[in-house]
């Protein structure tokens, strides 16, 4: 505050001086306690919020209480005070003792004051980069204030640290939202200067890419950086680009809307060599991230809306410049950012926005998935948590099939779900809150699928093994920026894991395990369990608690029902291991597998033949060779596996559906209705029909067929035309299921190549709502 002043006419002393005279400042700090805004305590006017953005309802808010606040007097007592005493040299700047406030500015190499005294606006540099940005300032207000589509203030520089602005905000109004008033703006800036240059021929872009190759500062997310050097060394060097004049700081609080007409300040960021449109996407941008705190995907909606009333870009064009404002203002900023000691809250959300951004323009280099793995280690770079058994590989070369498991607080897990819910590349989003963790399904735009495990307790059963506060505290960032838990806590977790689960330590970790570990450790599940007890987050309440918890626990994802039918020889059982196999893998749920029915009741041939005779006549003997064609022995056989179906839905929904099991059934009560004969019945459809009325509907139900010639290259079970009625019985039922419940599907497909099959049905899976 007081090396502030010396430019101003004014000295600053914490205690009194020969001549000097008393002074009390109120002011208004910063989060990190410095001060932010300050004036004299004997002001009748808070002229401090002539430098506040009062476009929020927050802002606006704000702004009445402290109107309010001066209205009554009470700013001397409302107000954070220091006292000082001053001495004043020939000409001061402004009267100490009148009304005046000063916002200290953003810290870092750029750093400036501003001044607002006798209805003028006084910048006062304090570091070289300042002085040049005043300097600047003024002769770029002096080449570009007088235009009709926008006013400038006046400008005249008092001395190479002082700038004086005159007031262009009096009656005038700030706005938050992009209207046509900045369209018409932006558009007079434009024209003062333009020009078509290959990229190559572009000193500002090289000047920016050579002080972004200097960055040597730890802070900034390495997954940001790695993303800026792809993009840059994939750009065509030979590509034409537009550059126009722009103001370069053009954002809501930098802009006064008066008579239609718009009055800019802050232009010492002005420029003649910014990609068009540079301004424009600023303005929404930095509105969206800091104003409006908006995700990415919200901002570009805006940026597309705004773009048909502004220059209107095509498809092409919109997505070129914005790569370009997003690369010119990105590499400025991270250059200015290194050389700051300290960054102010606003920098980590600009960064994350910046990044997810980027991801546009490397989805053809990375898939969704690798990106949003990039942006998930970039969002928990400056957090505290740990990765368990995490490879020690760039983080998005995690296998297909692999999930991510990080031990978290359970606020910051809280905080990241909300992140993850907001990223452009997160097409949908299944949350499992369970008592110990965040069980989170990502499923990207192309249909591939993150699964995260994001744990604050670790805990087998109703009891806790391991605390995870010293598991974070332990962790270890590795060179690509990724904290992994210390081997020894990574080799005590793989230990207990296995042990209470009463599996065997895999190969690959048991060498890991016992270097590691110590003997003592290594007891028995017994034992283990012995020790556990004796834990205090394990014993009184917090025992009830925790085994309350479990039981909770057990229910907290439902399962679903997934049915496969055709003729046989088409493929299902293969289909069914192979889908079987993959949902275990990349749903990480377990699967269970039913034939045709739930099987409470047995098959009636059972009764007559006993169980073993009955099954083994089943395996040996062909489909669909049944001679029963009589209508009341087919309503009797019917009515009973219908019995089955009625009650053992019941039994299979809580036995396995609302555990979090997945069913598949190899063929289901669809034969039925389109191969009554296949289980030794003949009766009328309707009557079939309408009992699957009264059945809890499977959510995903897939009809497989083929052509019959490669169904009789697989098995000769059925005739040519046999094969040809049923694929257009079941084909005709599936289409009349699918127009009567469109909410669940019934999808035929043609199994000619396996991969293809797959492929449908687990895209289909996965894109379900």
């Amino acid at each position: 505050m007081r090396n502030l002043f010396k430019n101003t006419g004014y000295k600053l002393y914490l205690k009194q001086q020969s001549g000097s005279k008393r002074i009390s400042f109120s002011y208004i700090p910063n989060q990190d306690g410095s001060v932010r805004w300050f004036w004299n305590s004997g002001s009748k006017k808070p002229l401090f919020l002539k430098f506040y953005n009062i476009t929020t309802i927050k802002g606006k808010l704000f702004a009445f209480v402290v109107h309010m606040i001066f209205f009554l007097c009470l700013q001397r007592l409302l107000f954070k005070k220091e006292t000082l005493y001053y001495t004043s040299e020939e000409n001061p700047l402004f009267d100490i003792m009148n009304d005046w406030a000063i916002f200290t500015g953003t810290q870092g190499p750029n750093n400036k004051a501003v001044l607002f005294a006798d209805n003028c606006f006084f910048k006062i540099a304090s570091t070289k980069n300042a002085k040049n940005l005043i300097n600047k300032e003024y002769k770029i207000i002096t080449y570009s204030g007088i235009n009709t589509l926008y006013s400038a203030p006046s400008a005249y520089l008092i001395n190479d640290c002082v700038l004086k602005l005159s007031d262009i905000s009096n009656n005038g109004k700030r706005q938050k939202k992009f209207s046509e008033v900045h369209a018409k703006a932006l558009h007079g800036i434009k024209e003062k200067h333009q020009n078509m240059i290959k990229i190559s021929n572009w000193k500002h872009f090289d000047t920016l890419i050579e002080n972004f190759s200097t960055i040597d500062d730890n802070r900034i997310p390495p997954n940001l950086t790695r993303k800026l050097k792809i993009i840059l060394e994939n750009i065509d060097k030979d590509e034409m680009i537009h550059l126009s004049f722009s103001h370069g700081d053009f954002t809501p609080w930098n802009c006064f809307v008066k008579d239609d007409t718009l009055g800019i300040y802050d232009w010492e960021l002005a420029s003649f060599e910014k990609p068009k449109g540079f301004d424009f996407f600023h303005f929404i941008i930095q509105n969206g991230i800091l104003v409006q705190h908006i995700p990415w995907k919200e901002i570009l909606v805006q940026i597309r809306k705004h773009n048909k009333i502004t220059f209107n870009f095509d498809d092409n064009d919109l997505k070129k410049y914005l790569k370009f404002y997003l690369l010119t203002n990105v590499l400025y900023y991270l250059k200015l950012y290194s050389e700051q000691e300290q960054w102010h809250l606003q920098v980590h959300w600009l960064l994350k926005v910046w990044s997810e951004a980027l991801n546009m323009y490397l989805t053809e280099i990375k898939t969704e998935r690798e990106l949003l793995i990039m942006d998930i280690f970039d969002y928990l770079y400056h957090e505290k948590y740990a990765t368990l058994k995490f490879h020690d590989k760039e983080p998005e070369n995690l296998p297909l099939n692999s999930d991510i498991d990080i031990v978290i607080s359970c606020n910051d897990a809280s905080k990241m779900a909300l992140f993850l819910k907001q990223n452009s590349l997160v097409n949908r989003m299944k949350i499992v809150k369970k008592s110990f963790m965040y069980k989170i399904r990502l499923i990207t735009h192309d249909l591939q699928i993150l699964n995260l495990d994001l744990i604050y307790q670790l805990k087998w059963k109703s009891l806790e093994y391991m605390e995870t506060n010293g598991m974070i505290n332990h962790a270890e960032m590795n060179r690509y920026g990724v904290k992994i838990s210390s081997p020894q806590d990574t080799a005590k977790y793989i230990y207990y894991f296995y042990t209470l689960n009463n599996s065997e330590i895999p190969d690959a970790y048991k060498n890991f395990v016992y270097e590691n570990t110590s003997e003592k450790m290594r007891k028995s599940k017994t034992e283990c369990i012995t020790m556990m007890k004796r834990k205090r987050s394990n014993r009184g309440f917090l025992f009830l608690k925790n085994l309350c918890c479990y039981f909770k626990d057990f229910f907290s994802e439902k399962g679903f029902i997934i049915t496969f039918s055709g003729v046989d020889g088409v493929g299902k059982s293969t289909v069914i291991s192979e889908v079987s196999e993959l949902i275990e893998k990349r749903y990480r749920r377990p699967v269970k597998v039913l034939r045709h029915r739930p099987s409470l009741l047995p098959i009636l041939s059972v009764f007559t033949k006993g169980k073993e005779k009955a099954h083994q006549d089943i395996v040996n003997s062909l489909p669909r060779q049944g001679k029963n064609d009589h209508f009341f022995s087919s309503l009797l056989r019917f009515t009973y596996y219908y019995t089955d179906y009625i009650i053992g839905q019941f039994i299979i929904y809580l036995k396995y559906v609302l555990r979090g099991k997945i069913v598949l059934y190899d063929r289901y009560y669809f034969d039925f209705i389109a191969d009554s004969k296949r289980s030794n019945i003949k009766l009328p459809e309707g009557i079939t029909e309408n009992g699957y009325h009264l059945l809890l509907k499977p959510k995903f139900n897939f009809f497989l067929y083929a052509d019959p010639e490669k169904i009789l290259d697989r098995k000769k079970e059925l005739s040519y035309h046999s094969i040809c009625d049923l694929t257009a019985s079941y084909g005709r039922l599936f289409s009349k299921l699918e127009k009567k419940d469109p909410k669940i599907k019934y999808l035929s497909i043609e199994n000619n190549d396996l991969d293809t099959t797959l492929s449908t049905i687990m895209n289909t899976i996965t894109a379900a709502k």
